[in-house]
């Protein structure tokens, strides 16, 4: 976006400010200074005023002009063809050094002498906005013979890089609004005045059709011939604003002005339709898709119809891309957000135009709802990082055109100025107040992040689930998904519950998918049968999921299967490998889940009666691990099969803390015992473990053989002290377990 000083103080009084301050204040409210030039016409450079013209005796193509230039007139010879219409131009009297260094001198052209020259712009130092020569006409003051012609051109330019989103920036009007609020400077009251016709609008525009349903629209019309001047060529040709005639010119500079979607058109019959949720303006010389393209090609005659405009910017975006269509720059403007203040940039282009207005309008609008934001003086605080006053908030509000109501001591609720469609929540209101008060004023601390806890329950179960499963894989197991539901008649036939009547399935997917699941073993029995049939020897899966009990209730459990081989056939087993037995599973089932008991179980529906075991961790029975029963082995057609299903809200999930390592010597010592044949190991264990013997670190049995009436059981015993232990300690630890042992009829063999 580009500016010039002097069209900005015809919007608000820059008098006393210097252009500098009005940069410095333009960087600090967020309004990014791109780039800053100064246009300066050199001293000695005057107006003049062109009093004859004649050929030049010995040219064709140059004149020689008799200029009066105040305290003299001068002749000068000139080669500008528009000389011959020129009354006031531009005149650099000898001595003035024009850019380039180029120095003004007395002179002979073809014979005749020449004492200065007439200037085009280039030559001075402006833009190249025209052919020939400037023609000075009154659009830039009153014209003064002899009075220095930087009065009227000299001028300064800023380059603004305004973000996509503040459309209410993209106009001279917009900056001017923003310097209000940073200089904390009112606005200039604009007053506008026409001639007004006593002839309506209604007796030369004919609206055939009003369906607008998503833009709205202002037309006035207006009588005479449209014509730009040289403030509107020279402040375009500053800010490179490009237009193709003098219509375009006029709807272009009050489009920049302004920030209005202005569409110019002639007289006569017009329509506004609506296709596709486009809103379209046709007349007679084409269309104006509302805020997308204009396509319209006015005819040069004295009546036109001027069409200010606005469309919702979000809306016309999603538009454009949905229906791919082509755009311009009134799409730039729209899709920003355009002023929506219409009789604004009617009346500021018919001032330019200065012509007369037929009376009335045709008013096509549709209100745009007012966006209300509460706010609380505490967020904004802590958004902004500054303990702000709650007067000063409202008072920067008030600068940025929000209207804004004190509900109490912390809360307030503001009305968002129709013109800032990029406001929608507090976060963006905050932005406006901390720019306006200024980041400099925000004392700097140490960046500090609070990170919210988002753990919960649910991905805590989640995390040790994964954890367990990597764990299943790294012991070779692969992970089988299948759907909650299974076949009633088989879960009845094996002597699983079922879902009660009531509760279950109302429409099944299937006849085998009939019931919500109450164990997810008959699904990997399945699974196994599919993999032998596919050629497959060692098949370990498990699978982890819902199961659900008479009631309907909800558990979550995970189960194992081995089947087949133990191992892959490879040159360490000469491609022999053994299979699997229980042993396997319990060994694969610690290294998963740890450390765990096993006692004997009650009858399991699908658990060979001798190979049957509960699960116990921490004292908890968690779940069962079993040989699968040979009948129900057979009806898969499957061989030898272990599983084990297990309850994962009674699994342990607690962190295994790091111990220090004792550096002291273990002793090992094997003691081998008669024990009775009914006597269970498990037995054994609790009368050692009663003992709770410090340096007892671990003991298991590690052989056992038939002795006829009794059993050989052995035992071996890690011991370590929190010292070297002697022989003499070693002996005592020994001799009480043997005690406690013989007090219950076991003896040392």
């Amino acid at each position: 976006m580009i500016v010039t000083r002097r069209w900005l103080e015809e919007f608000i009084n820059l008098e006393n400010i210097s252009t500098q301050e009005i940069i410095d204040t333009l960087n600090r409210i967020g309004q990014e200074v791109e780039g800053y030039t100064k246009y300066e016409v050199p001293q000695n450079v005057v107006i003049g005023k062109v009093i004859e013209c004649e050929k030049h005796p010995n040219a064709d193509k140059l004149n020689v002009c008799k200029v009066d230039v105040g305290d003299e007139v001068l002749q000068i010879v000139c080669g500008a063809s528009n000389v011959v219409n020129a009354e006031y131009v531009v005149v650099s009297k000898v001595g003035a050094v024009l850019p380039g260094n180029f120095k003004i001198k007395k002179a002979k052209l073809r014979g005749v002498e020449s004492n200065g020259m007439i200037c085009a712009a280039r030559e001075i130092g402006l833009p190249d906005f025209h052919e020939g020569i400037i023609i000075m006409d009154d659009s830039l003051g009153e014209l003064k013979i002899g009075e220095y012609a930087g009065k009227y051109l000299n001028d300064e330019v800023i380059e603004l890089g305004v973000t996509a989103n503040r459309g209410d920036s993209f106009s001279i009007y917009g900056i001017a609004r923003e310097l209000s609020a940073g200089l904390n400077i009112d606005l200039l009251q604009q007053e506008y005045k026409f001639e007004e016709l006593q002839e309506g609008i209604g007796r030369l525009v004919n609206v055939t059709k009003s369906e607008v349903k998503h833009s709205s629209h202002l037309l006035k019309a207006i009588n005479g011939q449209l014509k730009s001047n040289l403030k509107i060529d020279l402040r375009l040709a500053l800010c490179e604003v490009e237009a193709k005639n003098h219509s375009d010119k006029l709807v272009k500079y009050a489009m920049h002005a302004t920030g209005v979607l202005l569409v110019l058109s002639n007289t006569g019959e017009v329509s506004f339709e609506s296709e596709k949720g486009i809103d379209i303006f046709n007349t007679k010389n084409g269309k104006y898709i509302v805020g997308v393209k204009n396509e319209i090609e006015l005819d040069e005659n004295n009546d036109y119809v001027i069409n200010a405009n606005y469309i919702d910017p979000d809306y016309v975006s999603e538009i454009v891309f949905l229906n791919g269509l082509k755009t311009d720059e009134y799409f730039f403007r729209a899709s920003r957000g355009s002023e929506p203040d219409l009789e604004f940039g009617l009346n500021y282009f018919i001032k330019e135009t200065n012509l007369p207005v037929y009376s009335g309008n045709i008013d096509l609008i549709n209100e745009i709802q007012p966006k209300y934001i509460n706010l609380n003086i505490e967020e904004i605080r802590s958004i902004i990082g500054a303990d702000i006053d709650e007067k000063a908030v409202v008072e920067i509000l008030k600068k940025l055109k929000f209207d804004v109501e004190v509900l109490n001591e912390e809360n307030m609720k503001i009305k968002v100025p129709v013109f800032r469609s990029d406001i929608k929540n507090i976060q963006d209101v905050a932005e406006e107040i901390l720019r306006i008060y200024g980041i400099d004023e925000i004392k700097s601390k140490p960046l500090k992040f609070e990170e919210t806890n988002r753990i919960n329950e649910i991905i805590e179960f989640h995390d040790f689930l994964n954890n367990i499963k990597q764990k299943a894989v790294s012991q070779g197991f692969y992970e089988t998904l299948h759907f909650v539901f299974d076949d009633k008649e088989r879960l009845q036939k094996y002597g699983f519950n079922v879902v009660d009547e009531h509760l279950d399935l109302i429409n099944p997917i299937v006849k085998e998918l009939d019931t919500l699941r109450s164990t997810l073993l008959l699904q990997l029995f399945e699974d196994i049968s599919r993999n032998r049939s596919n050629g497959y020897k060692r098949i370990y899966l498990f699978t982890a999921g819902s199961v659900y009990n008479k009631k309907r209730e909800e558990k979550q459990k995970i189960a194992f299967v081995i089947s087949g081989q133990e191992d892959y056939e490879n040159p360490l087993n000469h491609g022999k490998p053994k299979n699997v037995d229980f042993k396997t599973m319990v060994d694969k089932l610690a290294q998963v889940i740890g450390e765990f008991e096993l006692v004997e179980n009650d009858p399991h529906p699908v658990a060979h009666p001798y190979q049957n075991a509960k699960i116990i961790q921490n004292g908890i029975s968690i779940g069962t691990v079993a040989k699968l029963h040979p009948k129900v082995a057979k009806d898969f057609d499957i061989e030898d099969t272990y599983f084990a299903e297990i309850d994962l809200m009674k699994l342990s999930s607690e962190m295994k803390l790091a111990k220090d390592i004792n550096k002291f010597p273990k002793v090992t010592r094997d003691l081998s015992l008669v024990v009775d044949k009914n006597l269970t190991y498990k037995e054994v264990y609790k009368i050692i473990d009663a003992l709770n013997i410090k340096e007892l670190k671990e003991f298991y049995p590690i052989d056992i053989y038939d002795l006829g009436e009794n059993n050989s059981l052995t035992i071996r015993f890690i011991i370590q002290g929190e010292k070297t232990l002697t022989d003499d300690e070693i002996n005592a630890i020994i001799e009480k377990i043997l005690t406690a042992l013989e007090n219950k009829g076991i003896k040392l063999r």
